[in-house]
């Protein structure tokens, strides 16, 4: 007889195969190997997680120097106590070394704090890790993409460069990055994508970053536009987070985000575009969890994330909050695969992958709450907390 109405099942949910563990602890997986495994037993709320040590790094993010020749309004260089400085060799040397240890590895992104072609050898670095087989990015603020650097590049088959543009109008830009010229910067983007099409090389691919504020906010419908004129691949548009107390106002956030928001020119091309979430909404997903990265800081410190390389301040909906930096491990002391695998780093990442921390920024205490003036730790005994990540709301985004 059929049923008046549909009914659903979890069917879809079942698990083909168990596993028996036996009063002395024993387990037999219903899995085989030719070589034996370690893995991490943790005990969770609902049962046991039983965790592969596997060395499985996808993505590496590596700072090489905090040294800049810009002083953008944006930038959490206002706001720290770190000396401008470059990776060392020797440092550069360990973590090449340890890349080649890696076998999930699949590319490595040269960007962090500070101006990577600025350091005296950076073509030499982006070449030793271009020779690993690998992906290998840059992030620029363009204004040292002369003309031999832009045939440099093309040579190492560098596969993708990014700038940041946070305006298509000359005085908003130059009053954002202080200390630079819109004209001289738009003039070397353009040459990179000439000299391009001149050698028929399609490499290094495009990429344009922007940071969203009230200040270049109406900006947005040209820069897909000014994408378009650039033959850019990918526009990346992140939200402002502020790192100094006068830009605590200039944020966008809570603007609605479920138009068109890049206008109708964004519907004219097939430039990839990625739009940060403008609305705090409730899902949380942590990119370098998911992307299984890891960042390597100038001195060669490891971190989780770029949002704990370093010690700084920032406004999070105008409140204060002191950021402490979380230093797994140095890459002049210790092996990448060993660090990674670190029981405490393993389980790390699975409490961040299953977001396992306190939603601060929207929890009726916050008025009043402690916890919240620095990432030391949240009620629920997180240390480091990310709790009031933005990056995991989607609001903040990097390459």
């Amino acid at each position: 007889m059929e049923k008046p109405y549909k009914e659903l099942n979890i069917g879809n949910f079942a698990v083909r195969e168990k596993v028996r563990i036996a009063k002395n602890g024993y387990v037999k997986l219903p899995v085989s190997s030719n070589v034996e495994q370690e893995a991490l037993f943790i005990q969770t709320e609902n049962g046991y997680s039983l965790i592969p040590l596997i060395p499985d790094v996808k993505r590496v993010y590596i700072e090489v120097t905090t040294k800049c020749n810009f002083n953008c309004v944006t930038c959490i260089r206002s706001s720290w106590q770190d000396k401008p400085a470059h990776m060392e060799q020797e440092t550069f040397e360990h973590i090449l070394h340890n890349l080649k240890e890696l076998p999930a590895l699949e590319s490595v992104h040269f960007g962090g704090f500070g101006e990577p072609l600025m350091h005296p050898r950076i073509f030499d670095m982006l070449k030793a890790v271009k020779e690993l087989g690998l992906k290998v990015e840059i992030i620029t603020n363009g204004s040292y993409l002369r003309q031999e650097v832009i045939e440099k590049l093309i040579d190492l088959e560098l596969d993708v460069l990014f700038t940041s543009l946070d305006s298509s109008e000359e005085k908003e830009y130059n009053e954002i990055r202080q200390g630079a010229d819109f004209q001289d910067v738009f003039h070397n983007v353009t040459n990179l994508q000439a000299l391009k099409r001149e050698r028929k090389s399609a490499k290094p691919e495009l990429g344009i970053e922007f940071v969203a504020m009230k200040k270049n906010y109406a900006r947005l419908p040209q820069l897909i536009r000014m994408a378009w004129d650039l033959n850019a691949n990918q526009v990346i548009v992140t939200n402002l987070l502020p790192y100094h107390e006068s830009m605590k106002d200039e944020i966008v956030y809570d603007t609605d985000d479920t138009g068109c928001l890049f206008g109708q020119e964004s519907l004219l091309t097939s430039v990839r575009a990625h739009m940060s979430n403008m609305k705090l909404r409730t899902e949380r997903h942590c990119k370098f969890v998911n992307d299984k990265a890891l960042c390597i800081n100038y001195q060669g410190n490891i971190s989780p994330c770029y949002a704990l390389m370093h010690t700084y301040q920032c406004y999070i909906y105008g409140r204060k909050k002191q950021m402490y930096p979380c230093y797994l491990g140095n890459v002049n002391e210790k092996k990448l695969q060993e660090i990674w695998t670190d029981s405490g780093y393993v389980n790390f990442r699975l409490n961040v992958g299953n977001y396992h921390f306190p939603s601060c920024t929207d929890c009726k205490s916050l008025d009043g709450c402690n916890y919240t003036e620095s990432n030391e730790m949240d009620c629920w005994a997180n240390s480091p907390s990310c709790a009031e990540c933005l990056w995991a709301r989607r609001m903040i985004a990097c390459p």
